[in-house]
């Protein structure tokens, strides 16, 4: 049956296609990329969510999500993961498209064709990765658009993908962006992105795993040093993709009088 209707919905998803990227270069130039947004468009997330979500689909790509009761309910957050492909962005902020996802990424990205400018009027921001102080500038930044707005923020503390599949070590900086903002961790891990490029081109479908490991409350982020953070989630990330049963009670973020 999935068959079928691919077979059926592929043409027409061919002939659109072309009409889509058209609409999305014309929209984009509505853009002003000299300007810094601190509020989001409904419009353009719309836009966002809903050409990705196509596109997707049309690649192939499918989703096993687990975890999704530990997403806070009274709060935007910080969310984080490991990184393994470009993909990965794209699968989240589509996949968890209520949380209005706007993600800390490398300057580069906002250079791609159509996208760039999306995902820039979208309160994306590019990060400076070889300037200590441009790159607090950036998580001064996402602290206040958690603050000031319903978004959510999303990084990869490991700073760039891995390519090996293992967890690279992480940049505990950004994670004062949750400190700065008072707002809790969503932390969560993604697994099978790096397969998709090369499904595409087997005609194969990619599933995309997703889990939500835990989510680490306002006040014990207030409470614990960013290193102590980091090196928290990246046990919690390791456990969960190498195996690797750490203690995770010697890692464990400090907690504030009202937790004891």
């Amino acid at each position: 049956m999935q068959i079928i209707l691919y077979i059926i919905t592929a043409p027409v998803i061919l002939v659109l296609l072309p009409v889509l990227c058209l609409f999305l270069f014309l929209c984009g130039l509505f853009v002003d990329t000299k300007k810094q947004y601190e509020r989001d468009s409904r419009f353009f997330r719309a836009l966002l969510d809903g050409s990705t979500t196509i596109i997707l689909w049309f690649l192939g790509v499918r989703y096993e999500i687990s975890g999704e009761e530990k997403f806070p309910t009274d709060s935007n957050f910080l969310f984080i993961s490991n990184h393994r492909s470009n993909y990965d962005p794209i699968v989240q902020w589509t996949v968890f498209k209520r949380f209005r996802l706007s993600f800390i990424s490398k300057k580069e990205n906002f250079g791609i064709p159509m996208y760039g400018r999306i995902i820039h009027r979208c309160c994306f921001m590019p990060i400076d990765r070889q300037s200590p102080r441009r790159a607090m500038e950036t998580v001064n930044r996402a602290a206040k658009l958690l603050t000031e707005t319903d978004n959510s923020v999303g990084v990869y503390p490991e700073g760039k993908r891995s390519k090996e599949c293992r967890l690279l070590p992480f940049h505990a900086g950004v994670l004062k962006t949750a400190q700065k903002a008072g707002k809790p961790i969503v932390v969560s891990t993604i697994e099978g992105t790096e397969n998709i490029f090369l499904n595409i081109k087997r005609f194969r479908k990619t599933v995309v795993t997703i889990k939500i490991l835990e989510t680490i409350s306002a006040d014990r982020v207030k409470a614990a040093k960013s290193s102590e953070l980091s090196d928290y989630c990246a046990a919690l990330m390791k456990k969960e993709l190498e195996g690797q049963d750490n203690d995770l009670r010697t890692v464990q973020p400090a907690c504030g009088q009202q937790d004891l």
